[in-house]
């Protein structure tokens, strides 16, 4: 890859970094950070959900885990349950707190994605959407 391409991709991560605002301690006028907010959403997407997942799927250093999710129980935002089947692994589920707070975050994702686009016209709009989804698709491949 050459250093004009490598120079774009790293200008856009940049661009669209500033425009999502994750330059910010907490997102979208809570006082979470978009880790703590990802890890409440891949929490309410499992119907099976243990730390080991998320350390995996988020790839996130294990003791920064535990440290949000001690953060996230103590603030009553997400349960630990005990596995029946092996009592090393707990399973993880959001409260009623916590559900709360992520219909928050995610009426507020809307919002900010919907001031973004304010002023695109329908065909500029689904030409972005056509190449994130295509800049998505590609990069999956490459699992990483």
């Amino acid at each position: 890859m050459d250093k004009e391409t490598i120079y774009d991709i790293r200008q856009f991560n940049r661009f669209y970094t500033k425009v999502l605002g994750l330059f910010n301690n907490q997102i979208l006028d809570t006082n979470y950070s978009l880790t703590e907010a990802r890890v409440l959403f891949e929490i309410s997407e499992r119907t099976e959900c243990f730390a080991n997942n998320l350390v995996q799927e988020l790839n996130i250093d294990r003791s920064y885990m535990s440290r949000i999710l001690r953060k996230l129980e103590s603030e009553e935002l997400i349960e630990k349950k005990s596995s029946i089947i092996d009592s090393r692994k707990n399973f993880l589920f959001l409260t009623k707190k916590g559900e709360e707070l992520l219909d928050k975050i995610n009426i507020q994702s809307d919002e900010q994605i919907i001031q973004l686009f304010t002023g695109l016209t329908s065909s500029e709009i689904n030409e972005i959407r056509t190449s994130m989804m295509v800049i998505k698709e590609k990069l999956e491949k490459n699992k990483f």
